[in-house]
């Protein structure tokens, strides 16, 4: 079976998500020793620094916290994708639904040391929603040792407690877990 190569569409999806995640990111702020870094970006917003990061930077969960399972009822005629979910192979997905569009970034090792986030794998997608399927183009990215390209197709759901979850019917490129399902990371 030969991968397909993602188009230049998806190439440039890929390079304006990136572009718009380093634009949410801010300049890092460094922890005082037993201070988190959330703590801490909160602290320096309320010192009026010139170079605070935003209330919604300061409220973001710590980067390679666990992501527990989030309750979101399946209503198959109105979803809205966009948020943290979980893979059942320890790495976490963040998408984005803008109307039919999915685009996300996945990476390994959500639960580890944030050094070690998206090491192991890292990629970026980018799927259309037809009926209650996605079929997604990705593509790794360079943060990863493993890299890759292919396609997945997900179909949108429920799980057996009427929740929200996509599962995995078909793929190609590198190997994909059954599916993802909502979480909190943090």
């Amino acid at each position: 079976m030969c991968a397909r190569v993602p188009t230049r569409a998806v190439i440039v999806g890929a390079a304006v998500l990136f572009a718009g995640l380093a634009a949410c990111q801010g300049a890092p702020t460094a922890a005082p020793s037993g201070q988190s870094a959330s703590a801490a970006a909160a602290a320096s917003t309320a010192a009026g620094s010139p170079n605070a990061p935003s209330a919604a930077a300061a409220a973001s969960p710590d980067v390679g916290a666990p992501c527990a399972p989030k309750t979101v009822p399946f209503d198959a005629k109105n979803f809205d994708l966009t948020g943290p979910w979980a893979d059942d192979e320890g790495g976490i997905y963040y998408l984005r639904q803008i109307g039919k569009v999915v685009w996300w970034n996945g990476m390994s090792s959500r639960a580890g040391p944030a050094v070690a986030l998206g090491r192991d794998w890292n990629n970026v997608g980018r799927g259309v929603i037809t009926d209650l399927t996605i079929a997604v183009d990705w593509s790794s990215v360079p943060r990863a040792s493993e890299l890759g390209a292919g396609t997945v197709t997900l179909s949108i759901g429920k799980d057996s407690s009427g929740n929200i979850q996509l599962t995995t019917t078909a793929w190609t490129g590198s190997h994909w877990g059954s599916g993802l399902t909502p979480c909190a990371p943090g």
